[in-house]
């Protein structure tokens, strides 16, 4: 009788082993083991789950407050595509750009909406800077992070970095890159 629950104690800890393992598999994680097949050992790869090309127009005026700003407005609209987008969709947001908040750099915060074709959305604050410069290329660079969506999106959560790349003489297309993780908690 003890050999007996000593086997099934045995398979019972096979089984969860290999659970462990296909678990494991799925979530991004490669195992190695050596010839004999008794070293087994994590090696873990990040692989980001948001990658998104955003490319658009804007529209910038000069911000109202010319000394706590020193800046503009900008609006922008156009093209969303990458993952996790199934068909792509499209990118509008809204942001300041200020001058005088950080010395010798464009403060920038926005929101930014992807809409995708069937209507669900999935929104963003984000938060960058870039130098300021005469040079003609602005390469701003920062973070963003998911605040709220609907359908599919409604308990999407996650954020990233953001970058950019803006023609400071030619708006008609800028466009930026988000990566980083997205997970749903719903």
């Amino acid at each position: 009788m003890a050999r007996t629950g000593y086997r099934w104690s045995a398979r019972l800890a096979g089984v969860v082993a290999g659970a462990v393992l296909i678990a494991g598999g799925t979530a991004g994680v490669t195992y190695a083991a050596d010839a004999t097949g008794t070293d087994v050992r994590a090696e873990t790869t990040w692989l980001p789950t948001v990658e998104i090309n955003n490319t658009f127009a804007v529209v910038a005026t000069p911000h109202p407050d010319t000394v706590g700003c020193d800046g503009f407005q900008v609006t922008g609209s156009g093209s969303s595509l990458g993952k996790p987008l199934g068909n792509g969709g499209t990118w509008s947001q809204t942001e300041t750009a200020c001058k005088a908040t950080i010395p010798g750099k464009w403060d920038i915060k926005g929101t930014g909406t992807i809409t995708e074709p069937n209507g669900e959305k999935l929104t963003i604050s984000y938060s960058l800077t870039a130098p300021v410069t005469t040079e003609t290329m602005v390469y701003p660079t920062g973070t963003f992070t998911i605040t709220g969506s609907t359908g599919n999106w409604a308990f999407a959560r996650g954020g990233g970095k953001m970058s950019a790349r803006v023609n400071m003489l030619d708006h008609s297309r800028v466009t930026s890159m988000l990566v980083g993780d997205i997970e749903y908690l719903g």
